[in-house]
């Protein structure tokens, strides 16, 4: 549950930015109630009433390329806190994995953009270098990772993270979001959406 938080609200960034209000302020209201849950706090029925009020930008028309429309990458940052919303209600690794690859695949658009576009040719077998926002992002996931092994490591018969664990991965997780708005501003700048 807090890995799925964690790498959804490092997928925030996107909506921040190219989200309407109503996306914006949704989002906040999920990230809160996600959290809370992670707490153990019972919010239950709110997770539920979020994930039904869900907002998704209106689809204007039929493009070629969805990825081409600022919207795309607003619905997708706000549907990995959907995601996280689910998982919170009923736990899943698969839908974290799910989570954890669109946040990195959202960042490697942004990559790619930001270098200019161009493509990267590897050998049959090889795996293409990552980009720095990807790279952050590993970090960042490495970095909770080893916030909850060593809040498990003193756990003792303890279920869930400490409140200070939990605090901890959340500031690691706002500072992700705010150390890469600029370089999202940027890609958002480069398509001519803001």
């Amino acid at each position: 549950m807090v890995l799925c938080a964690a790498a959804a609200e490092r997928g925030t960034g996107f909506c921040r930015i190219l989200g309407s209000a109503e996306q914006r302020e949704w989002l906040d209201s999920a990230l809160q109630a996600v959290w809370s849950a992670g707490l153990g706090q019972a919010v239950a029925d709110e997770l539920a009433d979020l994930l039904d009020a869900l907002v998704l930008a209106d689809d204007e028309g039929e493009e070629e390329d969805p990825t081409a429309s600022p919207a795309f990458f607003a619905d997708q940052s706000v549907g990995l806190v959907g995601d996280a919303l689910a998982v919170s209600m009923r736990p899943s690794a698969e839908k974290v994995e799910s989570v954890l690859r669109t946040v990195r695949t959202l960042l490697s658009m942004a990559d790619f953009t930001l270098s200019g576009g161009k493509p990267v040719i590897v050998r049959a077998g090889e795996t293409p270098p990552s980009g720095p926002l990807v790279r952050r992002e590993q970090d960042a996931r490495l970095e909770v990772l080893a916030i909850l092994a060593r809040d498990r490591c003193d756990a003792g018969s303890r279920k869930r993270p400490r409140t200070d664990a939990l605090t901890e991965v959340r500031e690691a997780t706002r500072a992700f979001v705010t150390e890469v708005t600029p370089a999202l501003e940027e890609f958002a700048e480069g398509k001519n959406w803001l």
